[in-house]
């Protein structure tokens, strides 16, 4: 075995190292206010600079380009000389990683803080183990001691990295939720292997998708918004005359009309995919609906796969698919840091201070719960944990919540950094 290279030597005290786990579009713009202030920054992301993104690089976000990006992200990139798209436009999410997330993992400030193919697997405490130094009761033990970063390249050997302060930005995306009954793996869903996607495809885009999906039996399970957008992959291909036969399960009873139609609603792309999304679900002859049946069991057979699905009767129902499209949502991963002293949500796994409050929230205004537009920022102190100089930003910081908006994690950034700062006992920069 080769042995890990020697542990980096700590940043000077004048000028703490900050690491941001993520180079996505909150990881970035954390990134960029950090140096901003003075600090020594690294990035470090489990694939590529907005990896995530990628995933579904062909579909139009809901939110329009001045709400995705920061004014100190425009204004670094415009004098840089990039052409940036109208404050209005609505684009495809890989057009949002090429025009903003790459160049700004390009601009100087930047330049060689962003470790791609770099995956941090854990976090600790140096010289301490998670119950040692309860700062709850008194103890300081915690403060001052840096933090140990496990990180995995994509080749090469492991190493261990520190930092005075750590802002976890890495998202939910890469840890999807199972499709079983109460969330739990249904029975030989382990066993799927290539026959499940968890993540939207580009099923009429793609060629390589397209030929995985078209003409074939598909279990599609989910009703968000991503169910939605895959019912429109399939009617595109259904209108070339590859029709898949597609049996759908949600949880719920039967609604007029699956996805809820918002009135003026003020983003034209959600109000659009819903309409679309709806229509489908009512005249299309391929799909067959089956709201509230539960996935029980998989058995593969044959390069197929039999499945038993618990009706709401209680009855159990065999179907017969070639392919699985699990989009049922994600949960954050906590190992990461688990040797360290997170409070998190019992229900959602987010922090639990702004957890609390987005709960407060939303049982004050039940409206507020169910749309992401309606969601607030709660302020610097809900960013805080019981571990001193940890943060979790973007849309890990609402857990399993998924009504999280980017525009609330560009405001994270700016309240993090004021913790920080107040930390330091520095004047927070304008």
């Amino acid at each position: 075995m080769t042995p890990s290279p020697p542990l980096p030597k700590s940043s000077p005290r004048s000028i703490p190292r900050i690491a941001v786990i993520g180079a996505g579009p909150v990881g970035l713009e954390a990134a960029l206010e950090a140096v901003a202030h003075g600090y020594d920054v690294a990035v470090y992301d489990a694939g590529r600079t907005g990896e995530h993104l990628r995933r579904f690089d062909w579909v139009t976000l809901f939110t329009p380009f001045a709400m995705n990006s920061s004014a100190r992200g425009r204004g670094r990139l415009a004098a840089a000389g990039v052409s940036l798209p109208s404050a209005d436009a609505r684009q495809t999410a890989g057009q949002f990683v090429a025009r903003y997330l790459e160049p700004l993992s390009r601009l100087p400030e930047l330049a060689g803080r962003v470790h791609e193919h770099a995956r941090v697997t854990a976090i600790g405490r140096e010289g301490l183990f998670k119950s040692d130094g309860i700062v709850a009761a008194g103890d300081r033990a915690r403060l001052g001691r840096p933090f140990l970063l496990r990180v995995e390249p994509g080749e090469g050997p492991a190493r261990f990295e520190r930092a005075d302060i750590v802002i976890d930005a890495s998202g939910v995306y890469g840890s999807p939720r199972a499709t079983g009954p109460s969330g739990l793996p249904a029975l030989g869903e382990e066993s799927l292997g290539d026959l499940v996607d968890r993540h939207l495809v580009p099923i009429a885009a793609g060629e390589e998708a397209r030929a995985r999906y078209a003409g074939r039996r598909v279990l599609l399970v989910g009703d968000g918004y991503s169910a939605a957008t895959a019912l429109v992959e399939f009617d595109e291909i259904a209108r070339r005359g590859e029709a898949a036969r597609v049996t759908w399960v949600r949880p719920g009873a039967e609604p007029p009309d699956p996805f809820a139609a918002m009135s003026d609603d003020p983003l034209a792309e959600r109000a659009a995919l819903a309409e679309r999304a709806n229509r489908i679900a009512r005249e299309s002859s391929w799909l067959v609906q089956m709201p509230g049946a539960v996935v029980e069991a998989y058995e593969t057979s044959g390069g197929g796969c039999r499945v038993t699905l618990r009706l709401p009767g209680g009855d159990a129902r065999m179907v017969e698919v070639d392919r699985v499209l699990a989009l049922v949502g994600y949960r954050p991963d906590t190992a990461i840091y688990r040797e360290l002293q997170i409070h998190l949500c019992y229900a959602s796994e987010g922090p639990m201070a702004l957890a609390s409050a987005v709960l407060a929230a939303s049982l004050a205004d039940p409206a507020a719960g169910g749309d992401c537009l309606k969601q607030a920022s709660h302020g610097a102190e809900t960013l805080k944990n019981p571990e001193p100089g940890f943060y979790i930003a973007g849309a890990k910081s609402y857990g399993r919540n998924p009504q999280f908006l980017l525009s609330l994690g560009l405001r994270q950034v700016l309240d993090i950094m004021e913790l920080i700062e107040a930390e330091r006992g520095a004047p927070a920069a304008k």
